[in-house]
């Protein structure tokens, strides 16, 4: 069973995992498990809008199920589960509990989109003439860039462009640039629909600030 979520939501563009979050909760009491189909936000509002798939029973480990770290000394982001609860550190400070850590949760960390289902929804809306034929309309760059969101090596969350140059001290890279040059060191990166100057990737802070220090000096 689909079914379809809205909600305003006056805070963070992220607050759209804890939508999922509580629908995870809810339907677990049921006897249910869900499956994100698409996540989508819209600035207007702001306002994160669901689909989620129903189906009975539970699911059978809870790899989607748990804690988010961001250091505020460093930047970085990281996904924790239930039993490293009680272990959670940042790189920066060499594995030792942390006073710049906040820690969120429990939330779904999981994907927030299914790939397949927004292939599908992007070829029935090419067959309806919503978009396609040679004309590039803004439904069909925001299916296309939500399939490339839903790349299973992309973590949860994203990275804004402006904070990688504040803490390298130097002025934001080009968008595309930066992601060509995280593709060229074997990372995953993609756009991200939340934020226009914003990626989705599998690269620490640190070395995205290393790689922007770089191109700077290109």
């Amino acid at each position: 069973m689909d079914c379809f979520m809205s909600r305003r939501l006056m805070g963070t563009p992220p607050a759209v995992t804890d939508l999922n979050s509580g629908a995870l909760r809810e339907a677990s009491v049921l006897g249910y498990h869900i499956t994100p189909l698409f996540s989508y936000y819209s600035y207007h509002g702001p306002v994160f809008r669901v689909m989620l798939r129903m189906n009975r029973g539970k699911l059978p480990q809870n790899r989607n199920y748990g804690f988010i770290s961001y250091c505020t000394e460093c930047g970085n982001s990281q996904a924790f589960s239930w039993n490293e609860l009680g272990r959670i550190s940042c790189p920066c400070s060499d594995a030792k509990v942390s006073s710049s850590l906040v820690v969120s949760g429990p939330l779904w960390i999981g994907p927030l989109h299914n790939a397949s289902y927004l292939t599908e929804m992007l070829n029935l809306a090419e067959q309806w003439g919503w978009t396609g034929n040679d004309t590039e309309t803004h439904l069909g760059k925001l299916l296309k860039q939500m399939i490339d969101e839903s790349d299973p090596k992309l973590p949860f969350g994203y990275i804004k462009l402006d904070e990688v140059a504040s803490r390298a001290k130097i002025n934001s890279p080009p968008l595309r640039t930066m992601m060509s040059a995280l593709n060229k060191e074997g990372y995953a990166v993609s756009r991200s629909h939340i934020a226009s100057n914003a990626i989705k990737t599998n690269c620490p802070m640190a070395v995205c600030i290393r790689i922007a220090k770089e191109l700077q000096q290109c």
